[in-house]
């Protein structure tokens, strides 16, 4: 049900896909013109990186699950591995820019524009108000940046696990275990990163809803969450699994088409899981406006403590 009602909000405020893409489109150009401060050193590196693992032999179109994509995704992960090797051999100070920039500060502006769409989805799902995404992102952008600081540190140890699990599957060196690895590569990052959903879904929306301080505002979120964890942790990876596996069938380039419509429809479902675990009622579209539980009938008996 959330999933559906997701796609159907994603369906009638596609407009704010079209933004949020002008967004993390300006977000990639300012990070890229920090990066081409030493652009012949990444240029050099990359180039490099690109030769030994011979990545670009394996990545030329979409494979069918099989022994094609466990290379690919093994050269894939060598390309990262020898490009931050030569990087940190090369310069340490350039190495630590480097992170600085990928690891916190494109996080840190991909954040803001996540609080940035949750306030005009609650503009809509609230009233079927429509608000325009420059005005909403200055008059949100003091919270929105306390938000993300805080949100890229906290997600941290949580990207670590994937990019860990991520790593440990292509190391297997076994040739049955190539037919697997494109399964287990599907299914493993994706509940890591349903997993990760679960815990930081609510966030967003409490903060924009009941517009409390950020700590105050993580506590009511994960309440919402563990009223419906079993649906929101499901929901969460079916969304991540489609794609995962839109993007390895389909090939690279998909990933320009699936990542812009992905991440507000992740933004969606966070604000339409928050709204129907607190009984809020909410548009789905101009027509339909949907009623979920009142509070009171989601929450167990122990829980009425926190029904104000």
């Amino acid at each position: 049900m959330m999933f559906r009602n997701s796609l159907k909000l994603l369906c009638a405020n596609f407009d704010k896909v079209w933004k949020l893409l002008v967004y993390q489109i300006l977000c990639l150009a300012i990070y890229f013109g920090f990066l081409c401060i030493f652009y012949n050193t990444f240029f050099d590196i990359a180039s490099l990186a690109l030769e030994k693992s011979n990545l670009l032999a394996v990545t030329d179109t979409g494979m069918i699950l099989g022994v094609k994509i466990a290379e690919a995704l093994t050269s894939c992960v060598d390309f990262v591995l020898i490009f931050f090797n030569e990087l940190f051999t090369q310069s340490i100070g350039v190495g630590i820019y480097f992170c600085i920039l990928t690891f916190y500060i494109l996080p840190l502006l991909l954040n803001i524009g996540k609080v940035v769409v949750c306030e005009m989805l609650y503009g809509y799902m609230s009233s079927c108000q429509k608000q325009s995404f420059t005005g909403t992102f200055l008059k949100t952008l003091r919270v929105s940046l306390s938000y993300a600081s805080l949100k890229v540190l906290y997600a941290i140890p949580f990207n670590f696990l994937i990019l860990l699990s991520m790593f440990a599957l292509t190391r297997i060196d076994n040739g049955t275990f190539d037919y697997i690895m494109p399964f287990a590569f599907v299914l493993l990052p994706s509940l890591l990163m349903a997993f990760k959903e679960t815990f930081v879904a609510g966030w967003a929306p409490a903060k924009v809803v009941y517009n409390q301080n950020i700590s105050k505002s993580y506590h009511i979120g994960m309440r919402a969450v563990l009223r419906r964890g079993a649906r929101v942790f499901s929901t969460s990876f079916i969304i991540f699994l489609l794609s995962i596996v839109l993007s390895l069938v389909l090939g690279v380039y998909s990933i320009i088409i699936i990542l812009p419509i992905i991440s507000p429809l992740v933004h969606i479902f966070e604000m339409v899981m928050f709204f129907s675990s607190q009984g809020m009622r909410f548009y789905v579209d101009n027509d339909t406006i949907l009623s979920p539980k009142k509070l009171e009938e989601n929450d167990k008996i122990e829980d009425a403590k926190y029904i104000i």
